[in-house]
């Protein structure tokens, strides 16, 4: 059989190994030269198979595929969190020996492209001292390095096969709290990164199947929940050892060169079919623009992000030109920034190829400015990256990929209009109903609408394409973990963006404290003051929202056996809060989010009427909207709907006359 010994997995040697600027990284953001600089002490593998029988190739390519799936489901079973087993809010991963994406989980997206540059930063920076050896596990959680957000830890642990690096399993696992000055670890008060948790560069935690006990005494240190992220330390070095070892065994079992060739054809078919599809697109330029509202709390002002996609031949180059300089604590590195754009490529233009994106990222140049808020310089804040900052740079890529794949016949069906148009997360912590300290981040947030397409709605509350396998945990199970009870959760009318596809509806999510005097919650979200996601000449999605009504009378209603349904219902001090807030909730305080809903595609009086008059049985669009905006006129007979033609027509006429009067062209008077 042919063997091939170079490829993908060539490093230079040529020069004397001096790794990257570190200190530069930890300030700009680490960005990998080609080649990496790997100290020669340490060997690759690098023979692979270049003519794998097409049979051996699905058994293993699935065989790979079903390891890393394995390894998810290590981590949601070995971790006692409800952030792995509720909202499964990680991903493992599989890369070649330099480092790129062979497989990732259908999990949270952004967690896999990103592991790359952990893995490529400890190839040229650990090589030589400490050094990469068998039995290792590496842990990091440094944005400036490689992670959307300081909660957000890796492992990384070398696979080696007779004394050479074969490849690297990772994982990436949201931790409830790290530190910082806020419980849950993502900090919206914050004017830079000392006021945050610390972050952590790659340092080897594991030493040849060991862990490092005076390092993992250091890093849960950190935590003001210490037994639980203790819970998913371990959980995370099950993972990496359980995937290590199916590796092996698949190598023993069909060698080492049969499976790097696998590894190597598997990157290769992904990159030729982005490339298939890239030459379906118009060279142009392509935008996308968004507002963050808020740079931390307190603040009320409204800041610029864009995201150029400028497409040439085989290439997409990513920019972010006119992007607002980097605040507080509204940003992201050049590492969140790089991983959302593949948290929106793989959706829409690799569903053949869907977890594969070393492939496509072979023809991804990125130019973005440092010193912005999706390029963030140190010391800025970067807490809020996965929460806020990173979903926000999906939003930019969204609108941008979406212009430009309605440039191709072919692609144009791809689109998806985006993701829910404002929301976030809420950190919550207190003494739950045992007496004990708890602490959480209510995962109601994963919920929100999935926009829609050119030839079918959005999903209603769907939640985030870039989170596939991500559910939202039941009620009961929250209350019974901790100390809240919930009023109601129920989708919210007119949320869906109107369109001749209507988006997804988003979410209302309702609750108060029980069996306790208090909870304290952390607000973090966009999307608040303006919609993000702008969809395809279709109306956007309704804004996220925090609402709060403080000494209410619940309690009263509860003892009439009543519970409402809405918050406006109750008697109380409404406060509406910013986007990025702290709140104090006592016993009748009753608190509410709204994840968004999401934009619909086409002209809303081109939709069916009777889908507009279904939409409203369901809730999902009042009558006022259905009249207002799509021209539809109804009659109700109580629970059913009836549309009414000649009014429908009329109005759809008269709305039509109204823009024609009401318009203009470009530079009239």
């Amino acid at each position: 059989m042919p063997i091939e010994n170079r490829g993908r997995e060539e490093i230079d040697t040529s020069t004397e190994h001096t790794g990257s600027n570190v200190w530069e990284d930890f300030v700009q953001g680490y960005i990998p030269e080609d080649p990496i600089d790997i100290h020669p002490q340490l060997s690759l593998h690098t023979a692979y198979e270049t003519d794998v029988d097409p049979v051996t190739y699905e058994v293993l390519r699935h065989r790979l595929y079903s390891i890393n799936e394995e390894h998810g489901a290590t981590l949601e079973n070995v971790s006692g969190s409800p952030v792995a087993y509720f909202a499964q809010d990680f991903n493992p991963t599989i890369l070649t020996a330099t480092g790129e994406v062979v497989f990732q989980g259908p999990y949270i997206q952004f967690f896999s492209p990103i592991a790359e540059l952990q893995a490529k930063w400890i190839l040229e920076n650990r090589s030589e001292n400490p050094g990469i050896e068998p039995g290792d596990v590496f842990i990091s959680n440094d944005t400036w390095v490689g992670s959307t957000h300081q909660p957000d830890v890796f492992f990384l642990a070398p696979v080696f096969r007779e004394g050479e690096l074969f490849c690297w399993v990772v994982n990436t696992l949201h931790q409830y709290d790290i530190g910082g000055s806020n419980a849950g670890s993502f900090c919206p008060g914050a004017s830079n990164v000392f006021e945050e948790p610390v972050p952590i560069p790659p340092i080897k935690v594991v030493e040849g199947g060991e862990v490092r006990e005076d390092l993992r005494q250091m890093y849960l240190r950190h935590s003001r929940l210490p037994q639980m992220v203790g819970l998913d330390f371990n959980a995370q070095v099950a993972g990496v050892n359980v995937a290590r070892e199916r590796i092996n065994d698949t190598i023993d079992e069909y060698g080492t060169e049969t499976v790097k060739g696998v590894m190597h054809e598997v990157l290769d078919d992904a990159e030729q079919k982005f490339v298939r599809k890239l030459e379906q697109i118009p060279d142009g330029t392509y935008r996308g623009r968004a507002y963050m509202d808020g740079s931390k709390t307190g603040d009320t002002g409204i800041y610029r992000g864009e995201v150029q996609i400028h497409k040439e031949g085989d290439t997409l180059t990513f920019t972010n030109e006119n992007t607002a300089p980097d605040k507080d604590a509204i940003n992201c590195t050049y590492a969140g920034f790089r991983t959302a754009i593949m948290s929106v490529l793989n959706p829409f233009m690799m569903s053949d190829a869907m977890w594969v994106s070393g492939g496509p990222l072979r023809h991804i140049e990125i130019e973005t400015t440092p010193g912005t808020m999706t390029h963030a310089q140190w010391p800025s804040g970067t807490s809020n990256g996965g929460t806020v900052s990173v979903p926000f740079v999906i939003h930019l890529v969204n609108n941008a990929v979406n212009r430009m794949l309605a440039a191709s016949e072919n692609l144009k069906r791809n689109i998806i209009t985006g993701q829910n148009a404002g929301g976030g997360a809420v950190a919550q912590a207190g003494i739950d109903q045992w007496g004990e300290e708890f602490g959480t981040m209510n995962l109601d947030c994963m919920s929100g609408g999935i926009g829609a397409a050119p030839h079918r709605d959005g999903v209603d509350t769907g939640g985030q394409y870039w989170a596939p396998k991500a559910p939202i945990p039941n009620m009961e199970h929250n209350e019974q973990d901790y100390p809240i009870l919930y009023l109601y959760r129920s989708e919210v009318p007119d949320t869906g963006g109107p369109g001749e596809r209507r988006g997804g509806a988003g979410m209302d999510y309702c609750w108060k404290p029980h069996k306790t005097e208090q909870i304290e919650n952390v607000f973090a979200a966009s999307g608040v003051l303006a919609p993000l996601s702008k969809g395809i000449s279709g109306y956007p999605g309704g804004n996220g929202r925090f609402d709060v009504v403080h000494d209410s009378d619940v309690e009263e209603r509860f003892a009439e056996r009543e519970v409402t349904q809405d918050l406006t219902e109750l008697e109380g001090d409404f406060e509406r809060l910013h986007s990025k807030a702290h709140d104090v909730q006592r016993p009748d305080d009753v608190s509410v989010i709204r994840n968004g809903g999401t934009p619909g595609y086409g002209d809303p009086i081109e939709r069916d009427p009777e889908r507009v008059a279904d939409d409203i049985e369901r809730g999902l669009v009042t009558e006022a909207a259905a009249n207002d905006i799509y021209g539809v006129v109804v009659e109700r007979d109580g629970d059913e709907v009836a549309v009414l033609d000649d009014a429908t027509e009329a109005r759809r006429s008269e709305i039509r006359d109204r823009r024609l009067a009401e318009s203009t062209i470009g530079g009239e008077q």
